[in-house]
């Protein structure tokens, strides 16, 4: 296949998929049902100080605290699936990785960082479709989740989809509308556009 025809049908299977990504998307922002340990409660109030801050080292704390929150389990199996996944990320044995989030998946599919991190490796690997589906899926569990939006930011971008890619950015700016890293990707792609008009 040319290169120009399989670039041609990527797009065209990253646009059906974004179609159905984008309704996904606007209807689980707006719910508060979600599932499993993403549903902790205490979330709630700090993804409302994230939204409220101006300081940008209290939205770097309250990140990591939200990150921290995400990674806490309390199933064992699910514990060592989830380090062995990380540890062979760490090593870039990807397809090593895939094996151990298949297995926490299997575990536990309420666990929405095991979706989110499986992403993560399908995009190290360029697998960019099958990437796209576990963000999905991770956003369905978790709505608010500001990485694996980041995620599909930058799948957006890498194919060329800058329209695709502000919208990302623009919602993740409704979670913590003060954020400069994520103003400046919104104005990065800004740029692009403006460039490419």
């Amino acid at each position: 296949m040319k290169r120009k025809e399989f670039y041609q049908k990527n797009r065209l299977n990253l646009r059906a998929i974004y179609k159905i990504l984008s309704i996904v998307v606007f209807l689980f922002i707006s719910t508060t049902i979600v599932s499993a340990d993403q549903n902790d409660p205490r979330l709630n109030n700090l993804f409302k100080k994230l939204n409220e801050t101006e300081s940008q080292q209290e939205i770097s704390d309250l990140i990591k605290n939200i990150w921290d929150i995400w990674y806490e389990v309390d199933d064992p199996k699910v514990i060592e699936y989830f380090e062995k996944g990380i540890q062979a990320i760490r090593i870039r044995n990807y397809p090593l990785a895939i094996r151990f989030f298949n297995n926490l998946i299997e575990e536990d599919p309420s666990f929405a960082e095991a979706w989110n991190k499986r992403a993560t490796v399908y995009f190290m690997m360029g697998e960019f479709d099958k990437s796209m589906l576990d963000i999905v899926k991770t956003l369905e569990l978790e709505p608010r989740h500001f990485g694996a939006l980041d995620g599909m930011g930058l799948i957006f971008i890498h194919q060329g989809q800058y329209q695709e890619a502000l919208r990302v950015y623009d919602k993740m700016l409704e979670i913590f509308p003060n954020s400069i890293k994520t103003k400046e990707k919104k104005d990065s792609i800004l740029s692009i556009i403006s460039k490419s008009t």
